[in-house]
């Protein structure tokens, strides 16, 4: 080809063509289906005393996959998101540029990771292994600002020691401040030093370069705070956030450049807060990292409260954007602890718990759902079952229409997890919630199943509602949608009764209660949850 004017034309050409090719093949990698993500947190890593007590398990690559990995086949999980921080610098997987977390001190003395290092299991790449044995994506998940160390301090990574300037507190804060304030937390990374900022796009950049994943999930929600402002619910400054857009935007272009060196897309991932609001004031510009394609897709919510959490807020702007988002549902905010202490509370990590949280996300246009702290334990364990159980019946939301269900509105009082992880950030509409004489309170209560047009297949509804200090000569009213239920005692501080199924929506309804008369001058609302029954022939 002499002509060189018709050369570079074609060159161009070829050009503008492969980048259309990669456009479309990383939209449609962005774009496949993920029913359900199990976000691994990586203790199969560590199998210390302190959670885990099968002391039998060998420090082995079989050893490793027996305790979680073996069990993701077959369940519609579509993604794993396979973390490996213990502390920022500190990670369960091999690496050049990062220190390996071996301590075997205090609660950690059965941490078997640089065992499995030195016998050739590194822990990530074992779990590459595993996904690519059941075809399932892997995503790498990196914690951008882990605080675990603060509450174990032999977590504390060697880079956290050498650099104290680096970081948001001291150690006297954990006893100048009270564990309700964020500020008791010292061991936070301060984002507003560029050399941190650097640390995260070195560490990302090392992974790309050595593990072929399919992408890389930028975990922002542990723990969220990432400038000191946050610590005392100030708002990030536009400064700040542009910051973290910079500090994303070389993460990206690691990201694109290892795309271009495996020949196929590898996506960036992230984990934020569920309202655009939120997002801004903790220096996560959501809207920017959408539309100018940093990220491929979105992650939301702590899981804290999974119930009622405002993730439709998102859902629908990364939509606008052309981003697809997922909702995540964590076993930290089913537990017990979440009802306030109420004896007999139904909010649980129960699987009809699981549902009706995942019925909640399906209905409000959820692309997908993460799983958060819900991990399968060695082969043929209750544990193991229950996950798997979990993982199938989520991934169908057709199916789960068909299934009983308990929804509930969370109390976050004493959840530990609520309040070590996202107590920097300012939570309204859940309980618990005092009431005085003679006056109401009203909850939003999201339940996605249309009881209304269930018909025959509906087999109960049930509303129960906990004050403390009930007693039995106080009189309440309770509304639902502005219907009066009538309810009943059914244990000390505990009212029950039926549901007229018509006065329900499938979305958000209002739940009122009204303080009649009594001898207290106010009562606190500490519990509600809503049982659905099916009949068993539609099952």
């Amino acid at each position: 080809m002499n002509n060189p004017t018709i050369a570079f034309c074609l060159l161009a050409t070829l050009m503008i063509t492969g980048c259309a090719v990669s456009d479309s093949g990383r939209k449609a990698a962005a774009n496949r289906t993920r029913l359900v993500i199990f976000n691994n947190d990586g203790d199969d890593a560590l199998h210390y005393g302190r959670f885990h007590t099968d002391p039998d398990v060998p420090a082995t690559r079989e050893g490793f996959l027996a305790l979680r990995m073996d069990h993701i086949g077959d369940t519609g999980l579509d993604s794993v998101f396979y973390c490996t921080t213990q502390s920022i610098n500190a990670f369960t997987h091999h690496s050049e540029v990062t220190e390996v977390f071996d301590t075997t001190e205090g609660d950690f003395s059965g941490n078997r990771t640089r065992d499995l290092i030195d016998v050739g299991a590194d822990p990530l790449q074992v779990a590459i292994d595993a996904c690519r044995e059941h075809d399932i994506e892997i995503f790498w998940t990196i914690r951008m600002n882990d605080i675990h160390d603060n509450f174990w301090n032999e977590m504390i990574s060697q880079w956290k020691k050498d650099h104290p300037h680096l970081l948001m507190g001291k150690p006297e804060d954990k006893s100048t401040y009270p564990i309700s304030d964020a500020r008791h937390v010292w061991t936070w990374a301060d984002f507003d030093h560029q050399e941190v900022r650097d640390l995260m796009v070195t560490i990302v950049r090392d992974v790309l370069d050595r593990y072929d994943v399919d992408g890389i999930d930028l975990d922002f929600l542990r723990h969220p705070a990432f400038f000191k402002q946050s610590l005392v619910s100030q708002p990030a400054t536009l400064a700040q956030v542009d910051r973290m857009t910079d500090m994303v935007r070389d993460i990206r272009q690691e990201v694109l450049a290892a795309s271009t060196r495996r020949g196929r897309p590898i996506l960036l991932s992230v984990r934020i807060l569920p309202t655009l609001e939120l997002n801004r004031r903790w220096g996560f510009d959501a809207e920017r990292w959408s539309t100018e394609k940093l990220v491929d897709f979105i992650a939301v919510g702590g899981g804290y409260d999974p119930f009622t959490m405002p993730a439709r807020d998102m859902v629908v702007r990364g939509h606008t954007w052309g981003v697809p988002v997922y909702v995540c549902l964590s076993t930290s905010g089913f537990r017990s602890s979440s009802s306030g202490g109420a004896e007999g509370s139904r909010l649980s990590s129960s699987v009809e718990c699981w549902r009706a949280a995942a019925a909640n996300a399906w209905q409000i246009g959820a692309d997908g759902i993460m799983t958060f702290n819900l991990f399968p334990r060695l082969p043929n364990s209750e544990t193991t079952h229950r996950a798997r159980q979990i993982w199938k019946e989520i991934s169908d939301p057709e199916a789960l229409g068909q299934l009983d269900k308990i929804y509930c509105i969370e109390n976050l009082t004493n959840n530990w997890n609520f309040g070590a992880s996202v107590r920097s950030i300012p939570i309204t509409g859940r309980l618990p919630k005092p009431v005085a004489r003679g006056a109401s309170v009203e909850r939003i209560f999201p339940v996605a199943d249309d009881v209304a047009g269930a018909g025959d297949r509906l087999e109960s509804l049930e509303l129960r509602i906990h004050f403390s200090d009930l007693l039995a000569t106080d009189k309440l009213t309770t509304r639902m949608n502005g219907v009066e239920l009538s309810m009943s005692a059914e244990a000390p501080g505990w009212l029950k009764g039926n549901v007229p199924p018509d006065s329900m929506v499938s979305g958000d309804n209002k739940l009122g209660v009204t303080y009649e008369s009594g001898e207290s001058d106010s009562l606190t609302l500490t519990s509600v949850d809503l049982t659905i029954r099916y009949r068993q022939t539609s099952r």
